[in-house]
């Protein structure tokens, strides 16, 4: 429980959200700055019509200009009750006619200032023309236009500018009012489309709320794999639960029949040990005798038993993590070879070869438990002349352990690496030692096989390529 993060839910609505949430303060943009001028161009045809007005009553004569402001010309901004309207009419010095003579003054390089107009203009050297401009005017932002008309008189180049402003009060209502009429729609729709989006997640989601629920109420022995119907993103994670259960459903029954099987490997022995120590009580110095040597087998097959059991459990682990290191082949058969045989025999038994070293990525104890089992089952079965050998035969390096013993039968050749099978003829061993062989071997993507020795006897042969990887 401490581990839980936010819900999947939760992620992909939350990322859908700031998706739409994006989107939406782009179309807000977008809508505020086509509502500002769509409000700007209807406005501005009151604005111009305005000073239209008001330049259509200029009377120039004699060098001297009368304007009779008429009150139609200001009635047409009455559309917006609560803006302030300005008006001024100057020459071409920049000498104020009437009206508001502190009104900001319009360049048409981009710049607005108080203290005239352009130089060109001022001259008469262009055609007058109408702009539009903004500016701040007695702590208000206000919207111009600037409309001339050249004088004309004869002998004199000259122009009278009429200027009318307006507060942008009703501009920004109209503007506010447009981007609230596109922009609502939106909101509503994108709201809407998330409630689906967290009932659409939701519904998606629900085959694994019924997957976890069928996990909660099942027994813990329950591996069984897991069916129900879910999306196709969701169905490599239900192969692969399904995978794993299956993994441990065999390790466990595998777990399950070994331990039974070793449980009843080791109730013989014990037995006899505790028989043979009962009888060893008795005054008698013959039975005494044959009682110590029954407790010494039974003890040495105890022994054995064991030690091929942790070799198993051993080989398992390692086989399973596979953690390979360079070593040299001939060492680890020596090493295993020295181990394997009783005290007496290890200074003359030698590994034959050819080789003087054998470079090999592997893991030198798994390698060394198969060389000992094989080494204890040759001296158990065998009737001596046993010999080991390491040799070279392609890509891959072949070990070979070959005694004198019985052999194993054709038949039996495959089923004797199955864990406690001990053939069909008199076997004094538990049926583990080729199993670990095995094992051992093919996790170094190696091969093994039985066969018979010329003149009798078994001849085991282990091939592992020199790439074990």
């Amino acid at each position: 429980m401490g581990n839980r993060t936010v819900s999947l839910r939760l992620r992909l609505a939350g990322t859908m959200a700031l998706l739409f949430l994006a989107g939406t303060v782009a179309l807000y943009v977008a809508a505020y700055a086509y509502a500002r001028t769509a409000a700007d161009r209807s406005y501005d045809r009151l604005l111009a019509g305005s000073a239209l007005s008001i330049a259509e009553t200029l009377v120039v004569s004699e060098g001297s200009t009368e304007v009779d402001v008429p009150y139609a010309a200001l009635d047409m901004l009455s559309a917006a009750p609560d803006d302030r309207v300005f008006y001024r009419v100057f020459d071409s010095a920049g000498q104020t006619v009437t009206g508001y003579g502190d009104l900001p003054r319009f360049l048409r390089r981009g710049r607005t200032t108080r203290a005239g107009l352009d130089v060109a203009q001022a001259r008469g050297d262009v055609e007058p023309v109408t702009e539009f401009f903004d500016a701040d005017y007695r702590g208000e932002e206000t919207r111009f236009v600037v409309l001339g008309r050249r004088v004309a008189e004869p002998g004199r180049r000259d122009a009278i500018w009429v200027q009318v402003g307006q507060t942008r009060l009703a501009r920004q209502a109209l503007t506010d009012q447009l981007v609230v009429r596109a922009v609502l729609p939106i909101a509503v729709m994108t709201g809407l489309a998330l409630g689906l989006v967290w009932f659409g997640i939701g519904r998606a989601l629900k085959p694994l709320e019924v997957i976890g629920r069928d996990l909660t109420r099942r027994e813990p022995g329950d591996l069984r794999p897991v069916i129900a119907p879910v999306p196709a993103e969701v169905a490599p994670l239900i192969e692969a639960i399904n995978g794993f259960m299956s993994r441990l459903d065999t390790s466990i029954r595998s777990l399950r029949a070994f331990v039974g099987e070793a449980a009843h490997q080791m109730r013989t022995p014990l037995a006899a040990l505790r028989a043979q120590a009962q009888l060893a009580a008795e005054d008698d110095p013959e039975q005494l005798r044959r009682s110590i040597e029954s407790i010494e087998r039974n003890a040495a097959r105890l022994t054995r038993l064991l030690n091929q059991m942790l070799s198993d459990a051993t080989v398992g682990h390692r086989s399973a993590e596979r953690r390979f290191e360079r070593i040299d082949l001939l060492d680890v058969v020596r090493e295993a070879v020295h181990e394997a045989f009783p005290h007496q025999q290890r200074d003359s038994f030698t590994v034959q070869t050819d080789l003087e070293a054998a470079p090999f990525e592997g893991d030198p104890l798994m390698l060394a438990e198969s060389i000992k089992n094989l080494i204890e089952n040759a001296l158990h079965h065998g009737s001596g002349d046993l010999q080991i050998g390491v040799e070279t035969s392609g890509p891959d390096y072949v070990i070979l352990v070959a005694d004198r013993g019985p052999g194993i039968d054709a038949a039996d050749r495959q089923r004797v690496f199955e864990r406690f099978y001990r053939g069909s003829g008199p076997s004094r061993g538990a049926g583990l030692g080729l199993a670990i062989v095995r094992q051992a071997v093919e996790s170094h993507r190696g091969r093994i096989e039985l066969g018979d020795r010329p003149g009798g006897g078994l001849l085991v042969r282990i091939e592992l390529p020199r790439s074990a990887e």
